[in-house]
Formats: C-alpha cells, sequence, structure tokens
C-alpha cells in the first residue's frame, strides 16, 4: 500500500512539472501568435502597394508583359511552408499530406525542417530545403532566401509554374490550408490612369525591380501567414495538452487521497487489533 501511494505521488510530481512546461510553450505560443497577426496587417499593405506601383509602371510601355518569368517554361514546383518544430498536433501532417498530391514531375521545395522529415519518411525527398523562421524577425531573411533560390531556378529554365502551400489562421482560430500560384506572376495593371507616373529610371528597369519586390512580397506573406498558423497550431495543442494534464492530476489526487484514507484506516485497524491482543 506505501509502495503504490509513492508511485502514486511520483508520477503527481512528474505530471506537474509536464503541466509547467505545457504553460511555458503554451505562452510562448500565444506571444508570437500575437505578434505575427500584427505584423501580418504590414505584410498585406506592403504587398498591396507594390501591386499598384507594378499596375501604374505597366503603362509606361506599350509591350509591357502580362506575366513574369516572360518564357518560363520549365518544370512546376510546389513551395511547402512547414512547422520548423513539432507539437503542432496534426498541423504539419496535414499540409505534408496535400503536398503529396502534387503529381511526380512536380518539385517540393520545402520551408521548414518538420515538413522536410516528414516527407522523408513518406519517401518523397525534397527538391530543396532551407529553415523556417521562428520568429517575426526572420520572415524577411526567410522570404529572401526562398526568392534567391526561385530566381536562380528560373533564370536557369528549371521552373516553369510555381504553387505556395502554407497555412492561415483567422484571429488565431485553427489554421487552414491555402494553396495558391506565384509563378508565372500575372503583372497587375491600371487601366484606368491616364497620366503616367513620375519615375527616374528607364520603364523596364523599374518593372523588373518592382517585379522581384512584389514577388518578395508574396513570399512574405506567406511566410507570415504559415509562423501565425504553426503558432496558432502550437497554442491549441497545448491547451488540449493542458486540459489532459488538470484531467490527470484530478485522478492521480483522487487516488493518492484514497490510498491514504486505506492506509490510515489499516494503521487504526492494526492498532486496535494489537490493543485486544494485549487485553
Amino acid at each position: 500500500m506505501t509502495e503504490r501511494l509513492t508511485e502514486v505521488e511520483a508520477r503527481k510530481a512528474s505530471v506537474q512539472d509536464l503541466g509547467a512546461v505545457t504553460d511555458v510553450m503554451r505562452s510562448l505560443a500565444a506571444m508570437r501568435l500575437q505578434q505575427a497577426l500584427g505584423t501580418l496587417a504590414g505584410t498585406r499593405a506592403y504587398a498591396e502597394v507594390i501591386a499598384g506601383a507594378l499596375a501604374q509602371a505597366a503603362t509606361l510601355l506599350e509591350d509591357a508583359p502580362t506575366q513574369w518569368p516572360v518564357n518560363g517554361h520549365g518544370h512546376s514546383a510546389l513551395v511547402l511552408f512547414a512547422p520548423e518544430h513539432g507539437f503542432v498536433g496534426a498541423f504539419a501532417e496535414r499540409l505534408v499530406e496535400m503536398a503529396l498530391t502534387a503529381p511526380p514531375g512536380c518539385a517540393l521545395w520545402v520551408v521548414g525542417q518538420r515538413g522536410a522529415a516528414l516527407l522523408e519518411e513518406r519517401g518523397r525527398s525534397p527538391a530543396w530545403c532551407t529553415a523556417m523562421a521562428t520568429n517575426t524577425d526572420a520572415v524577411t531573411a526567410t522570404a529572401r532566401r526562398i526568392a534567391d533560390a526561385l530566381y536562380r531556378a528560373a533564370a536557369d529554365g528549371r521552373l516553369g509554374r510555381v504553387e505556395l502551400l502554407y497555412g492561415r489562421t483567422n484571429a488565431g482560430a485553427p489554421p487552414e490550408l491555402v494553396r495558391r500560384p506565384l509563378l508565372p506572376l500575372g503583372l497587375p495593371r491600371d487601366g484606368a490612369r491616364t497620366v503616367p507616373p513620375l519615375i527616374n529610371m528607364p520603364p523596364r528597369e523599374l518593372i523588373a525591380r518592382l517585379v522581384d519586390e512584389y514577388v518578395f512580397a508574396l513570399l512574405a506573406d506567406a511566410a507570415m501567414e504559415s509562423f501565425a498558423a504553426e503558432n496558432a497550431a502550437r497554442l491549441t495543442t497545448m491547451m488540449t495538452a493542458r486540459h489532459n494534464i488538470e484531467a490527470t492530476l484530478d485522478e492521480l489526487t483522487a487516488t493518492a487521497r484514497h490510498l491514504r484514507q486505506e492506509q490510515v484506516t489499516n494503521e487504526l485497524i492494526e492498532l486496535v487489533s494489537g490493543a485486544e491482543a494485549m487485553g
């Protein structure tokens, strides 16, 4: 009886320690989620501003291209934004399962080590991989790495159609999966504008630079959306884990209380029995 009570109390202490770790992870996920949601409005506005500038610049050339790259006839690719770490429930698995629906000839580009590992487990190695941002300040660098790799592949004629796959959360709700095209990039046009904008560089060079900036803006927006979705999924997972821990602690507390009562009862019976024997 004493040994069993000791085991229950030791397990209770272990579960309490696990609860403390869960609380820390839940707090970090909530903090990072709020930071990402607060930054998303800026990334979206940035992409809209660049799209507007590109639409105005396109009016400067009568033969301005309608898409970029102009001759993109290479292989298709899917850029998967996946979590960098675990404890996100089934979120990473859902992303990988959707990525695996891509045809065999489609190259899988993976952002996030967790997603790359899951693809390896399923027998489909990524064609390209990089780490996912683990804080909002690192999203810009992550988007730059992806953009540089895409530019190199497109310049070599190895890329034609490119799609993005990532998670999106609405105000911290469980994330949904989003799949959107990236390349060929349809260049926006401002057909209603009659007065050409003032510029200080050749129109073609301006359009080329704006195209680069627009691709980067779309990648940064997808990376920030993915970062927010990852932390929303982790927050949901930690809240579920906390609920299960509290239920387990209640069960262990009741078991320990019952065992103590039994132990006290047995000791009283032994005392009474000993007194009667002596009498």
